[in-house]
């Protein structure tokens, strides 16, 4: 089975707010004292169509932390043909189908997934700093253990 293949030793945080992807890491940085820079896009493949997630990154060398933030929504648009019986007979419509990074959390925004080599995970102090945010809903800690979807955070 693949979780026993996997290790899956980190902590995640679920973070819901409107805002765009570096607004939110540009927010955390300065709020919660994080250097997330722009990552490699996140890319997965399901029945041939490829799901980009945008990604953030820190890695804190002095305490031996991975930061990384990613979109947990990918929408993807849909052209869809009309066939009425009216004027505008053949009129074309577009439709969004949302794709979740982990479908356990789909009303989350954004995934926190918090790394650390030292057995310290500052989870709290940073979900304190996070609920700061004037922008952020909520942010909240997610029990990795629990999640089905977990291996599709193991991304490197």
């Amino acid at each position: 089975m693949l979780d026993d293949a996997f290790d899956f030793d980190f902590s995640l945080i679920a973070i819901h707010c409107s805002l765009e992807d570096y607004r939110l890491a540009f927010m955390a940085n300065k709020y919660a004292g994080l250097r997330l820079k722009s990552s490699k896009d996140v890319d997965f493949y399901i029945k041939k169509l490829k799901y980009s997630f945008a990604s953030f990154k820190y890695d804190d060398q002095k305490n031996y932390q991975t930061f990384t933030l990613i979109a947990n929504k990918y929408k993807l648009k849909q052209a869809q043909r009309l066939v009425t019986s009216d004027l505008f007979a053949d009129s074309e419509s577009e439709h969004y189908k949302t794709v979740n990074l982990i479908p356990e959390v789909k009303n989350a925004d954004y995934l926190l997934k918090i790394e650390s080599d030292n057995g310290k995970s500052p989870r709290l102090k940073l979900l304190a700093h996070l609920n700061q945010i004037p922008q952020i809903i909520t942010a909240y800690e997610v029990e990795v253990s629990a999640l089905k979807s977990k291996q599709n955070l193991i991304f490197e």
